[in-house]
């Protein structure tokens, strides 16, 4: 066992026999002197464990314990190894510490003063005499400086015990002569010597078998410790090349998401500059045709005026004419007038639809009054031969007919066949786009 005192012990106690008596507790140990080992610190209760079990009792607990170390078998771990297993388990499972405690009861029977109160000064004395060697005389001295004489009685047994193991037998009574003194016969008193040394020679063998046994078992905690904190450096250095193989992983990871997230940046950048390029040529292309739209619109604003312009100076010319001519004709000429003549068995109604007059927007004044003449034509007689109408291919009822060269208005002949829908004026190129709608439509 290790000579160590954790305090240094004074020559007197502290306070007084009434403070000391004061200060005792009251409670006493439980009959199975259970101890909360659970709260002792890992190292503290490993220590504790290597010095009050026997390498087999360490064994056997960790074998009853299913107790194991990741890398090791059970059989080959060290008597530190097994008690840091049994201090580990102890702590995190509390009821772990009964079979430890039972092995304690069978190897000690019980703890020392466990009838008794100890105060704090008490304990701390109490350890730090048996902490080394000298406990049994530190002990032997308590005893006999005590004031109670039934106190100091109970050393004698002990003391002749040990002077009978240490100095033999003692000398019987009426012998005067001490032990140790030469007796008269050399024989006997050789014989005597010899028995003697042969008894010292035992102790000294026993003594150094002992110390030898202690050296050894010394020897083999101090490997044990060796290669525990061996394990401990080459765990610690695994765990500090793998942070480190982690740390340099981490790194390189964080690299490439940098660089991942610039170039995300930088397609969306150029997302955005591309969408906004399109965006703006697209507006540009919407400006434009908003200003010739405006423009047409212009125009034919215009172009109406003028007409409103020309029909106001063809109707003032009529109605000059017309008043001209009355007082000549009379009252006879007026009434044939007032007549309207027959129509023709050819005849139809021409029914001018919105988008004829939507499509004559564009088109100069030429244009639209050749196509007002062609659909009067038509109304006239749809069968006359300078028409030259000509059916619309996949569309059923549907007629062309060429009012400049590259100018057609198209027009359809209703199912009630006295009618005739004067539908569009179109280019010649459109022609095949205005059937697929028509188409589309029907």
């Amino acid at each position: 066992m290790p000579e160590a005192h954790p305090r240094k012990r004074s020559a007197k106690p502290k306070n007084a026999r009434r403070s000391n008596e004061a200060a005792l507790a009251t409670a006493l140990p439980d009959a199975s002197f259970d101890a909360p080992l659970h709260e002792l610190d890992r190292d503290a209760l490993s220590v504790f464990l290597f010095l009050a079990l026997l390498p087999e009792e360490a064994a056997q607990l960790v074998k009853e314990l299913d107790l194991s170390q990741p890398g090791f078998r059970q059989e080959a771990l060290g008597d530190i190894q097994r008690c840091d297993l049994l201090a580990d388990e102890i702590r995190a499972q509390p009821g772990a510490r009964a079979p430890v405690l039972a092995a304690l009861r069978k190897g000690w029977e019980r703890p020392v003063l466990a009838g008794w109160p100890l105060a704090p000064d008490a304990a701390v004395d109490l350890l730090d005499a048996c902490a080394g060697e000298g406990a049994l005389p530190l002990a032997l001295w308590r005893v006999l400086c005590d004031p109670a004489p039934e106190i100091r009685a109970e050393a004698r047994p002990v003391l002749e015990h040990l002077a009978e193991q240490c100095y033999g037998p003692a000398p019987k009574e009426g012998e005067n002569q001490p032990r140790g003194a030469a007796p008269e016969d050399p024989l006997e008193a050789a014989r005597g010597e010899a028995k003697d040394l042969a008894r010292q020679l035992a102790e000294a063998r026993r003594k150094l078998e002992h110390a030898e046994a202690r050296g050894e078992s010394a020897r083999k905690k101090g490997e044990e410790a060796r290669e525990k904190l061996q394990f401990w450096l080459k765990e610690a250095r695994a765990r500090e090349a793998h942070a480190v193989e982690e740390g340099a992983r981490a790194k390189e990871m964080a690299d490439a998401l940098q660089r991942e997230l610039t170039r995300a940046e930088n397609e969306l950048s150029a997302a955005r500059a591309q969408d906004a390029a399109v965006d703006a040529q697209r507006l540009r292309a919407t400006v434009r045709d908003l200003d010739s739209r405006a423009g047409a619109l212009e125009a034919r604003l215009e172009r109406a005026r003028e007409r409103e312009r020309d029909l106001e100076t063809e109707v003032e010319r009529l109605r000059e004419a017309s008043q001209v001519a009355a007082p000549e004709h009379g009252p006879a000429t007026a009434e044939a007038e007032a007549e309207p003549e027959d129509a023709p068995a050819t005849w139809l109604m021409p029914i001018y639809t919105r988008e004829f007059y939507a499509s004559l927007e564009g088109w100069d004044r030429r244009i639209q009054r050749a196509a007002f003449k062609q659909a009067a034509l038509l109304a006239q007689d749809h069968r006359h031969p300078s028409l030259r109408a000509l059916p619309l291919e996949g569309l059923p009822g549907y007629f062309r007919v060429r009012v400049a060269t590259d100018v057609r208005l198209l027009y359809r002949r209703t199912e009630r066949q006295n009618t005739i829908e004067i539908l569009s004026l179109i280019d010649r190129e459109d022609l095949d786009r205005y059937i697929k709608q028509a188409k589309t439509r029907s």
